[in-house]
C-alpha cells in the first residue's frame, strides 16, 4: 500500500464542518456488456408491474434490473412486432404497450401475448403516414402521423380522427411530431408547422409569444412539473401553471443544433432536460448546467426520452452508450479527481485544513494545496519545500504548536514547523532514532507527548523536543500480546487505546504498561470508533459490535454480522457520524450501519453508487462534521454527506419471472397466476423472481419460505432463483420476498402448488392398495384356514393312515401269527389224513379221511388268501419275476381245473392263440393263482353249460402282454353286483351266495390286486342270466426262447429216490411225527431232534444225506443253528420248514445257509420234491467242484 501514497495529511486543529459537497452526478451505465440489445434507445417507459420498456432501433426491450427480454419482427409470425425500428412508445392505464413502427400502430395486451396491428393500408384515416408520437388522453389512445393525421382509438378499438386543418390550414399536412396531455384535460399537439391543443371538443391554435416564426417546427413537447416544456427552432419555451410563457434568458441555447427533446421534474424541485447535446440540470431561472461535464464519453450525447423512476431516480437513454441510471440520492456522494499530478506513491490523500477549511494536499513538486470540497477546486497556498517534493509520506499529525509530524519513507519520522518552514528528521541511524523497518502508520497527540506506531515498535515522544520517552518492542511488549497494531487512537476514556491481537489495550501511565480493557479482550480487533465516553464500536472478523461501559467493564449490546448481511471482510477504518451511524471502509466498498432502526439497517456504497473505485485505502477515513471523507486506491477523494436524508421508503414490486419444471427430460413452463400441480416424476422445480428496484439490482436480496418444507426463511442472494430438486407429495405454498440495498421490502408474493404422489400413494391408489391388502389378507386368511384345514385333514389322514398302518400291521401280525399257529396244526391234520389214506380203510373210512383232507386244504387256501391280502396292504407282496413257459403253465392249470368241471358235468375248453410267445417274463406262481381263482370261481358258480379259458396276445401292445378271458354260462350279474364284485369279503348275492356256494369273498379281490401289482387289470362283463366273462390283461414282457429246465426238474422222481439218512430238527411233536411218517413211507431213515443242541450232538456222531430244520426252535433259532452248522463244516443240504407266512422268512433262511424252503403244512409230495431238488443242486455243485479241481 505504501507504493500508492504521496499525499500529505495535514491536520490544522479541529476541522470545521464542511458545509456542502460538490454536486457531481455519476450515472450507472447499463450497456451491451450487461446484455442491452441496442444502445439506440428512442423511448423509455415503465409499466404498472415495474418493468422498464425500451423502444430501440432494434426491437422492443424489457428490463427487470437483472436481464433483458427482446421482442423483434418475425416474418413468419403475423402477431409479432411489425418492424424492429421503433419510433414511438407508450404504456396506457390498462398496462397495454403501444408501439409506433413505420406506418403501423401496434398494441400488445397486458398479458404480453401478441400484438394487434393498425396498418395504414387497412385504416385510411392514418393517411399512409408514419407514427412518431403516441399518448393517452381522456381514456383513449392518440397518435400522430407524418402526413398530418391525428387519430384516436377508443377502448373498444375503434378508430376515429381529428382534422387539424379545421383550425388552421397550415396544420392540414403538417407532421405531428409530439403529443402531450396536461393536467387540465388538454391534449397538446406539436407539429412541423406549430402548436395546437384539443380540449375534448375542438382544436385551438396556440402561438408562442417569443417565437419569431409562427409556424416553427416543434421538436420537443413535454408536460413536467406542472409546466409545458416546448422546444422549437428558436430554443426552449416554458408555459407556467398560469398558461403564460415567461421569457427564458437561456432558452436560445436549445435552438438548432441543441434541440430540446424532453424534461423530467426531479424530487428536489430541479428539472432534467434532454437535448441533442446531452443532459442538463436547472432550477427555476438558473441557467442549466451540463450533467456530463468532464466525463468524456458521456458528454454531448443525444439524450431522447428521459424517465423519472418511481424511487426518485432518473433513467437517461444515451445514444451509442446505453442506458444511464442516476439514483435519487446522487447528491450524497461526490468523487474528486486530483487536479494536478500527485506523485507515484500515494498512501493517504486526506488532511482537513483547520483555519481555511477544506482539505490539504501536497503535489509532486512539493507545493501545499488547498481543496474546496464543495466545488472540488484546488488553490495554491504559496508554500513549497524541496524536502516535501521527494518525501514519500505515510502519516501526518499537526500538533497544537502548529508543527506537523510526518511519517515518511525517506527519513522514517520528520517534523516541519509551518511558521518557519524548519525541518527536523529522526532517521534510524541518528539520535532518538525511528524504526529502521518502516515509517509510522499512526501518529496521535496525547497531552505533552506524541504516540506513533511502527511495524516493529511503538514510541512515545516528547511533544516539544521529540525525545523518545517509551519504546515498546516485541521483546518488551509492556503488556501487549503482539507488536502488530491495527489502530492507535485516543479511546472514549481519553487514554491511548491500541487495537490488535488479544483485543483492546489502554495505556496506564502509572505502571507504564498497556492493560486489557475489561470486556474487550479476546480475538483481534481491526478497527474501533468512540461514540461517547460510555459507548464504543469495534470491528472483528465476525462483524461489528457495539459496547457499553458499566461500572466495572464494557458489555456488548449489539452485534451485526453475516446473518444481518455484513459480509466477512477486513476493515480499513471505522468512523461514527453525528447521527450515531457507523461507517466502515474496506476493499469491498463503504458500509453503513444504522442501529437506530430495528432490524439494524445496512447499506453498502460502491461503484454502482457513483464511486470510481470501491477499494478504500487503509486508515484513510475522516469524519469532518457531517461529511465523511475517504480515499480510494485510484487516487480519488470520496466525499459523502451523512446528513442527507435517505430516499423515502417505498415498496418495490416483486414479480415472478419464470416458473418451470423438468418433466421427461424437457423443461416445461408452469402458470404463475394460478395454482398448478406437479407429477410424481417431475424434478428441478425452478422459480425465478425479480425485485423491480433499480437503485442497485445486483445488491437486491431475495428470501423465500416453502410452507410444509422449510423450517426457516431461505436466502438466495441476488439471483432470485429458488430451485427444488424434488419434493415429497403434498400441498405447498411458497412465499417470496425481495429486499433492495436500501432495506425496502417488497410485498409477500405467494405461489401455491401441489405435488401429486405416485399412483400407489394417491387416494385412489391407497384405497386400491387397502382393498388389495384386505383382499390379500382375506386370501391369506382363507389360505391359512385352508392350510389349517388341510393340515388338520392331513394330520387326520396321517392319523388315520397311522391307525390303518397300525391296524394293518396288527392285522398282518395277527394273520402271520394266525397263519403260523394254523399252519402248525394244519400240518398234523393234512399229514395225518394223508398217512391215514395210505392205510387199508373201508369205503366209509376212506370218505371220512378224504373229507378231512379236502377241508384242510380249503382252510389252507383261506389262510393263504388272507396272508396275500395282508402283504398287498402292507406293500410287501413279493413278486418273483422269472422267465417261464406260458403254454406249460396253461396246461397245468387246465389239468387242475378239468376234473372239477367234469365232476359237475360242465364242458371245459382251453384255447391258446398261435401268436403267443413261447415264454414270458413274470411271476408264474401269481399268474397261475389268478387263473386258478377265476377258473374255480367259474366252475363253482356254473350249474350247467360250460367254462372256457382263452389266452391271446394283448391288443395294441405288440411284443408285450397277454390277454386272458375266463367265461362261463353261470347266472350272470347285475350292474350293482358288478360294482361290488371286487371288494373284499363281497360276493355277488351276499349271504345267498355264501350259503349256496361258500367261499370268503377274497378270491376276486386278490386277483385284481395281483394283476395291478404286475401292471395289469381285471375287468368283468356280465348280465343277469347271460353268464360272466372275466378279462385279465397282463403287460408281461415276451421271451423268445424257452427257459432252461431247473435242476429240481431234472432230479430223480420221488418214487425212484434211494433211501436217505435224514436229520429232522422240529420242536413240535405232532409236526415231527407227520414229517417222519411221510418220509418213512418213502423209505427214508429219519432222525428227529427237538432243538439245536440235540442236533449238534447227533451230528458229532453220525452223518446224514440231508436235513430238515424248523426256523422257530427253542433256545437257538433255526437260522442261527444252520449258520453254526455251516461254520462247523456241515455240507449236506438243509431244507427249512417253517410255519412263518412273512415274505422275509425265505431270504433269511437262504442267507443263513439253507438250500431249500418249505412252508407248513407239508405233504409227502412236497417233502419229496424239496429233497429231490436240494440233492440235485448239491450233486451239481459237487460235479462243478470236481471238474474245477480236476482241471
Amino acid at each position: 500500500m505504501r507504493a500508492l501514497v504521496v499525499l500529505l495529511v495535514l491536520l490544522l486543529g479541529a476541522m470545521p464542518c464542511v458545509a456542502k459537497i460538490p454536486e457531481i452526478p455519476r450515472f450507472r451505465i447499463v450497456g451491451p456488456s450487461d446484455g442491452l440489445p441496442s444502445t439506440m434507445v428512442v423511448a423509455i417507459h415503465q409499466d404498472r408491474a415495474g418493468y422498464l420498456w425500451l423502444g430501440t432501433l432494434d426491437g422492443l426491450v424489457r428490463y427487470d434490473g437483472a436481464g433483458f427480454r427482446t421482442w423483434r419482427h418475425d416474418p413468419s409470425d403475423p402477431a409479432s412486432l411489425p418492424c424492429n425500428a421503433i419510433q414511438a412508445l407508450h404504456i396506457d392505464a390498462l398496462d397495454r404497450i403501444w408501439i409506433g413502427c413505420g406506418k403501423t400502430l401496434s398494441v400488445m395486451d397486458a398479458g404480453r401475448g401478441h400484438f394487434r396491428h393498425y396498418r395504414t393500408v387497412d385504416y385510411p384515416l392514418m393517411k399512409d403516414g408514419e407514427i412518431y408520437s403516441i399518448t393517452a388522453f381522456d381514456g383513449d389512445i392518440w397518435a400522430g402521423t407524418t402526413t398530418g393525421a391525428l387519430i384516436r382509438i377508443d377502448t373498444s378499438g375503434a378508430m376515429s380522427s381529428v382534422d387539424l386543418g379545421a383550425v388552421d390550414g397550415d396544420l392540414d399536412q403538417a407532421m405531428v411530431m409530439n403529443l402531450a396531455a396536461d393536467n387540465r384535460q388538454r391534449l397538446w399537439i406539436g407539429t412541423s408547422s406549430g402548436l395546437a391543443y384539443y380540449d375534448g371538443k375542438r382544436l385551438h391554435r396556440v402561438y408562442v409569444p417569443d417565437e419569431p416564426n409562427r409556424q416553427s417546427a416543434i421538436f420537443g413537447l413535454q408536460w413536467a412539473g406542472d409546466r409545458l416544456w416546448l422546444g422549437s427552432e428558436s430554443g426552449l419555451h416554458v408555459m407556467g401553471p398560469d398558461d403564460q410563457w415567461p421569457p427564458l434568458p437561456w432558452g436560445t441555447m436549445f435552438g438548432t443544433g441543441n434541440e430540446f427533446w424532453g424534461a423530467v421534474a426531479a424530487p428536489d424541485g430541479e428539472f432534467w432536460l434532454g437535448s441533442g447535446r446531452g443532459l442538463w440540470r436547472t432550477r427555476g431561472e438558473r441557467p442549466p448546467v451540463p450533467a456530463f461535464s468532464g466525463e468524456g464519453a458521456l458528454s454531448r450525447r443525444n439524450v431522447i426520452g428521459l424517465l423519472g423512476a418511481a424511487d426518485g431516480g432518473l433513467w437517461v437513454p444515451m445514444h451509442g452508450t446505453g442506458l444511464g441510471y442516476l439514483p435519487a440520492d446522487w447528491k450524497r456522494t461526490a468523487v474528486l479527481k486530483p487536479a494536478v499530478p500527485t506523485g507515484d506513491a500515494i498512501y493517504c490523500n486526506l488532511a482537513p485544513a483547520t483555519r481555511s477549511g477544506g482539505l490539504w494536499q501536497v503535489d509532486a513538486e512539493g507545493r501545499l494545496l488547498r481543496v474546496d470540497p464543495s466545488t472540488g477546486d484546488t488553490f495554491q497556498t504559496g508554500l513549497q519545500s524541496s524536502q516535501l517534493k521527494d518525501m514519500e509520506l505515510v502519516s501526518a499529525l499537526e500538533d497544537r504548536l502548529q508543527r506537523v509530524w510526518l511519517g515518511n519513507l525517506s527519513f522514517g519520522l520528520s517534523r516541519m514547523d509551518l511558521r518557519t518552514g524548519e525541518f527536523i528528521h529522526w532517521p534510524s541511524d541518528g539520535p532518538e532514532p525511528a524504526s529502521a523497518l518502516s515509517a509510522p502508520d499512526w501518529i496521535i497527540e496525547d497531552g505533552d507527548t506524541v504516540w506513533m506506531a511502527f511495524i516493529d515498535m511503538l514510541q512515545q515522544r516528547d511533544l516539544r523536543s521529540g525525545r523518545v520517552l517509551q519504546r515498546i518492542t516485541q521483546q518488551d511488549l509492556h503488556g501487549l500480546r503482539d507488536i502488530a497494531v491495527q489502530q492507535l487512537e485516543q479511546g472514549p476514556d481519553g487514554r491511548v487505546w491500541v487495537a490488535g491481537e488479544g483485543g483492546m489495550f489502554a495505556w496506564d501511565e502509572a505502571s507504564h504498561q498497556f492493560v486489557p480493557v475489561a470486556g474487550l479482550e479476546g480475538t483481534q480487533i481491526q478497527a474501533f470508533a468512540s461514540q461517547s465516553p460510555e459507548m464504543v464500536w469495534v470491528y472483528r472478523a465476525v462483524g461489528a459490535e457495539q459496547w457499553k461501559k458499566t461500572a466495572t467493564r464494557w458489555v456488548r449490546v449489539l452485534q451485526v454480522g453475516q446473518a444481518d448481511g455484513l459480509t466477512g471482510f477486513d476493515a480499513s477504518a471505522m468512523r461514527i457520524d453525528p447521527r450515531g451511524r457507523v461507517w466502515i471502509s474496506s476493499l469491498r466498498g463503504l458500509w453503513r450501519i444504522d442501529p437506530s432502526v430495528t432490524p439494524t439497517r445496512l447499506r453498502n456504497i460502491g461503484t454502482r453508487d457513483g464511486l470510481t473505485s470501491q477499494e478504500f485505502i487503509q486508515h484513510c477515513l475522516l469524519m469532518a462534521g457531517d461529511t465523511l471523507i475517504g480515499a480510494t486506491s485510484d487516487g480519488s477523494t470520496v466525499l459523502l454527506d451523512t446528513a442527507m436524508p435517505d430516499i423515502a421508503p417505498f415498496v418495490p414490486a416483486l414479480q415472478l419471472e419464470h416458473v418451470s419444471v423438468l418433466r421427461n427430460g424437457a423443461r416445461i413452463a408452469l402458470p404463475m397466476d394460478r395454482p398448478f400441480q406437479l407429477g410424481p416424476g417431475d424434478r428441478q422445480l425452478q422459480i425465478v423472481s425479480r425485485l423491480l428496484s433499480y437503485s442497485d439490482p445486483l445488491s437486491n436480496r431475495y428470501r423465500s419460505f416453502l410452507k410444509g418444507f422449510d423450517t426457516e426463511w431461505q436466502t438466495s442472494g441476488n439471483a432470485g432463483i429458488r430451485e427444488f430438486a424434488s419434493l415429497p407429495a403434498g400441498s405447498y405454498e411458497l412465499t417470496l420476498q425481495g429486499v433492495d440495498p436500501l432495506g425496502n421490502r417488497s410485498q409477500m408474493r405467494s405461489l401455491r402448488f401441489s405435488v401429486n404422489p405416485p399412483w400407489w400413494r394417491s387416494d385412489a391408489g391407497i384405497a386400491l392398495i387397502f382393498l388389495l391388502v384386505l383382499l390379500l389378507g382375506a386370501l391369506l386368511a382363507a389360505a391359512y384356514r385352508r392350510r389349517v384345514r388341510m393340515r388338520a385333514q392331513w394330520q387326520l389322514a396321517q392319523h388315520k393312515r397311522e391307525l390303518a398302518e397300525q391296524a394293518s400291521l396288527a392285522k398282518t401280525r395277527f394273520l402271520a401269527t394266525l397263519g403260523h399257529e394254523v399252519r402248525t396244526p394244519m400240518t398234523g391234520v393234512l399229514g395225518m389224513s394223508e398217512l391215514l389214506l395210505q392205510t387199508p380203510l373201508d369205503g366209509r373210512q376212506q370218505g371220512y379221511a378224504s373229507a378231512i383232507q379236502s377241508a384242510g386244504k380249503h382252510l389252507l387256501r383261506l389262510v393263504n388268501d388272507a396272508l396275500d391280502l395282508a402283504r398287498i396292504e402292507a406293500g410287501k407282496l413279493p413278486l418273483d419275476y422269472r422267465d417261464f413257459d406260458l403254454r406249460q403253465l396253461i396246461r397245468q392249470v387246465a389239468e387242475l381245473v378239468r376234473p372239477s368241471a367234469e365232476q359237475k358235468q360242465l364242458a371245459f375248453a382251453c384255447e391258446l392263440d398261435d401268436a403267443l410267445p413261447p415264454a414270458l417274463h413274470g411271476d408264474a406262481s401269481r399268474v397261475q393263482q389268478i387263473l386258478l381263482n377265476l377258473l374255480f370261481n367259474a366252475v363253482k358258480f356254473t350249474e350247467r353249460g360250460s367254462v372256457s379259458l382263452r389266452v391271446a396276445v394283448a391288443p395294441q401292445r405288440p411284443g408285450q402282454g397277454i390277454r386272458i378271458e375266463v367265461c362261463d354260462t353261470g347266472p350272470g350279474m347285475s350292474a350293482e353286483q358288478r360294482g361290488r364284485l371286487f371288494q373284499r369279503f363281497e360276493q355277488a348275492e351276499g349271504a345267498v351266495t355264501l350259503a349256496r356256494h361258500g367261499g370268503s369273498g377274497l378270491g376276486l379281490a386278490i386277483c385284481r390286486e395281483l394283476a395291478a401289482a404286475m401292471g395289469g387289470a381285471v375287468t368283468v362283463s356280465s348280465e343277469l342270466g347271460q353268464g360272466a366273462c372275466f378279462v385279465v390283461e397282463l403287460p408281461l414282457r415276451w421271451v423268445s426262447a424257452l427257459p432252461a429246465v431247473p435242476a429240481s426238474a431234472r432230479a430223480t422222481s420221488p418214487q425212484a429216490q434211494a433211501p436217505l439218512q435224514l436229520l429232522l430238527i422240529e420242536d413240535d411233536p405232532t409236526v415231527a411225527q407227520v414229517i417222519v411218517g411221510l418220509l418213512q413211507t418213502r423209505g427214508h431213515q429219519v432222525t428227529h431232534v427237538l432243538h439245536g443242541l440235540a442236533a449238534l450232538a447227533e451230528l458229532s456222531t453220525r452223518s446224514f444225506d440231508a436235513g430238515l430244520c424248523d426256523l422257530d426252535l427253542p433256545g437257538i433259532d433255526g437260522a442261527a443253528l444252520v449258520t453254526q452248522l455251516r461254520a462247523r463244516g456241515v455240507r449236506f443240504p438243509i431244507v427249512a420248514v417253517t410255519a412263518r407266512a412273512d415274505a422275509d422268512a425265505e431270504p433269511q433262511a437262504m442267507a443263513a445257509g439253507c438250500n431249500g424252503f418249505l412252508r407248513k403244512p407239508v405233504t409227502g409230495e412236497l417233502l419229496a420234491q424239496a429233497l429231490a431238488g436240494v440233492l440235485a443242486d448239491a450233486a451239481d455243485a459237487r460235479a462243478a467242484r470236481l471238474a474245477t479241481h480236476g482241471g
